[in-house]
């Protein structure tokens, strides 16, 4: 049997279905222990025997995983064309004779059993079957008959809100996470940690509870208490304290002695040193504080700020950092005014009184050459030194 799937990813002008973002992203492109919930839809549905799935979303292609290639068929929605686009997607499928296609708006995330779906819609011999849960609310996961493309375009222009001619229900028991909301991905991240949901972490679990991405760094000198999740690329520093179902996606940096309790970061997030960071969601320069609902942008980025995913282009961008400071120094060093006095002649020097005896330090001050903040002196220059970094 030849069964296709739709997921659709936006927004929705219904006021029940409104688009779910976080940081300007909607929430199922952000990772979970490793792997985009878009991603870990898109491998459930193929798992449960679905020939091709098409993703349609309205989010800009910038704003895309990487790795879509792999993941489906990927289609660009232009402004409020959603679901005229899911529309012709449908279609396409249909004349491609597509036998069954399953409809998924997302949305919420769900352990469901598609296959068992598709079963009893088949059962069921209905046009359209829709997928909800104990309390009967839907979770805007559709089975349509491929031939019936007139339902399915009436269902897609009243927004999945409204049928053609009824529909069956297939009622969902099983894990639900509205997915909605920061607070939503955080739970989600923790109830994979604990296994209270299909989802495996993408990693390595080096002791029991514990799972490490390919190429993670972690200091022998910091510590990761499980459950935890540290990410491909991430690196924990000196003295850092990782704990409490916390989960660092992939290229995350943990600076020293910084604690991460109870946390999820977004990919490529910089931690500075010495914080104390809690019940939180952390990524692109801001913490949405799960505790007190409260969202704040960092402008320091020495504090929360964006980490560069690998050591060459961090020592490239030192290096050319440095070459456009120590040119310009070197210059100001040869052609500025010199600030130094001629030294005295020895019989003057014998005659003059010892630096202790002259004035105090106030008077000296007040004769030096005066340097604005954060401007060093012309005939000066300093290059710092990072180590291994």
């Amino acid at each position: 049997m030849d069964v296709r799937a739709i997921v659709v990813l936006g927004a929705s002008n219904s006021a029940e279905t409104t688009q779910e973002n976080i940081a300007g992203i909607p929430v199922a492109f952000a990772d979970v222990v490793g792997k985009p919930v878009i991603f870990r839809i898109v491998d459930d549905l193929r798992s449960n025997g679905v020939n091709l799935v098409s993703v349609v979303t309205d989010a800009a292609i910038k704003e895309w995983p990487n790795g879509t290639g792999s993941h489906g068929t990927w289609v660009h929605a232009p402004n409020d064309q959603l679901w005229r686009t899911v529309e012709h997607t449908f279609a396409d499928a249909s004349n491609a004779g597509a036998e069954l296609v399953l409809l998924l708006r997302v949305g919420a995330y769900a352990d469901i059993n598609y296959s068992d779906v598709l079963r009893a819609h088949i059962d069921q011999r209905h046009h359209v079957t829709r997928v909800i849960d104990e309390l009967g609310r839907s979770l805007d996961v559709y089975a349509i008959t491929g031939s019936r493309r007139n339902d399915a375009a009436y269902l897609f222009r009243h927004e999945l809100r409204q049928f053609r001619s009824g529909c069956k229900f297939y009622t969902h028991t099983g894990y639900l996470n509205s997915l909605a909301t920061a607070q939503d991905l955080r739970n989600l991240s923790i109830d994979a940690l604990m296994q209270r949901v299909h989802i495996v972490p993408e990693g390595e679990q080096i002791k029991p509870g514990v799972w490490v991405g390919r190429g993670a760094q972690i200091h022998r000198r910091a510590r990761v208490l499980s459950p935890a999740f540290i990410g491909a690329g991430a690196r924990v520093r000196a003295a850092a304290v990782i704990t409490r179902c916390t989960a660092l996606e992939h290229h995350t940096v943990v600076d020293c002695g910084t604690v991460v309790e109870n946390v999820t970061t977004l990919p490529h997030t910089y931690l500075g040193a010495g914080l104390d960071v809690t019940h939180a969601v952390v990524g692109r320069h801001r913490l949405w504080n799960l505790k007190r609902n409260v969202e704040v942008e960092f402008a320091d980025s020495r504090l929360i700020g964006e980490a560069i995913a690998n050591a060459p282009l961090r020592a490239l961008g030192s290096l050319v950092s440095l070459a456009s400071f120590l040119p310009a120094q070197l210059l100001r060093g040869i052609f500025a005014p010199s600030h130094r006095e001629s030294s005295p002649s020895l019989p003057e020097a014998i005659q003059s009184p010892a630096a202790a005896l002259e004035s105090p330090a106030t008077t000296l001050k007040a004769s030096a050459p005066s340097v604005d903040a954060g401007e060093f002196p012309a005939n000066l220059v300093i290059a710092r030194r990072y180590g291994n970094e």
